[in-house]
């Protein structure tokens, strides 16, 4: 009996080592395979560049598929003009980003030629030569984009001409406060923004083309002119009219206090309204530093104010600018 219990338990035991040496068998294959997957997922190790070579991936599928299509599948030639039609789209938004820096350049050089005029003779000319550029500018690049955009959705492009419209409005409203000494409109400025046009078909027949300006571009654009009229207050001070200083200082209020009151305007309108406030301090200062400070100025810097019989009568301007 001794011998056999002996003869079990070196059995059981010899048993009991298989069965430990069998799982950490498995145990090591199991760690083997899934280095050797973690190697392969990320191409490291002796897997590098033959990673799921023998798997089928969606672009050899997608080839393949392409290359078993016939020259006249539907499908095809489904994709084809969709390929036309957004080569057309992307052309299209290049050549109107283009005329849009073209209308941004010349209209910088319109305002540049606004604030060099000093004197009530050469603002005169600088108008008169102003309103001419604006002209060529209107019936030039502007009528274009009209053109681009005539067969086609105006908003799918608005981003490409959108700078070109803001400083466009900018010059155009800076050149008619000059003028008139009133801002033009939205509506004004959309009739100037339309053409007619002989029909290609009939040359009796004409026909409208309207270059759409969107109205948050020409509210960009009136806060865009709260800048320049900030410079043109310190250059008339520079220049000892201190009317003029008064008169766009308050214009630069005016707009301001128009501009709070909207709700909902925006991102872009939301930011210009932080700059158009710098704005009104710096001109605000300025005039308060020429109301505080002018009598120390000798006569000779500050032009002669006007008699009295020739003031007009005083506008009733409100100091309230609402709520910053």
């Amino acid at each position: 009996m001794d011998k056999k219990n002996l003869v079990c338990e070196r059995n059981t035991t010899v048993h009991n080592r298989s069965v430990n040496n069998i799982q950490h068998l498995n145990f090591g294959i199991a760690i083997n395979y899934k280095l050797i997957q973690k190697e392969r997922m990320s191409g490291r190790g002796r897997y590098r560049g033959h990673r799921n070579r023998r798997e089928p991936t969606l672009s050899s599928v997608a080839r393949e598929n392409a290359l078993s299509l016939p020259a006249d599948s539907p499908v095809l030639s489904m994709f084809k003009s969709a390929a036309v039609q957004l080569n057309k789209r992307q052309d299209r938004h290049e050549r109107l980003v283009k005329l849009s820096r073209d209308i941004t350049i010349e209209s910088k050089r319109i305002i540049f030629l606004l604030h060099s005029a000093i004197t009530k003779e050469s603002a005169e000319k600088a108008v008169s030569e102003a309103n001419n550029r604006l002209t060529a500018l209107i019936q030039g690049p502007i009528k274009n984009i009209g053109l681009e955009l005539e067969n086609s959705p105006a908003y799918l492009h608005s981003r490409a001409v959108t700078a070109g419209f803001q400083e466009f409005i900018e010059a155009r409203t800076f050149c008619s406060l000059m003028e008139k000494g009133v801002i033009i409109t939205h509506d004004e400025v959309k009739k100037e923004l339309e053409y007619s046009m002989e029909s290609s078909e009939d040359a009796e027949n004409e026909r409208t083309l309207v270059t759409m300006l969107p109205i948050v571009d020409y509210m960009l654009g009136l806060a865009d002119l709260t800048g320049e009229l900030m410079r043109k207050a310190i250059n008339s001070i520079a220049s000892g009219d201190s009317e003029e200083c008064f008169q766009s200082c308050q214009n630069v209020r005016d707009l301001y206090t128009g501009f709070i009151g909207l709700f909902g305007m925006g991102k872009e309108l939301a930011r210009k309204i932080i700059t158009t406030r710098s704005n009104v301090s710096k001109v605000e200062l300025a005039v308060y530093a020429l109301k505080v400070r002018g009598g120390e100025a000798p006569a000779t810097l500050l032009l002669q104010p006007a008699a009295p019989n020739e003031l007009e009568e005083p506008l009733n301007y409100s100091d309230d600018e609402g709520y910053f």
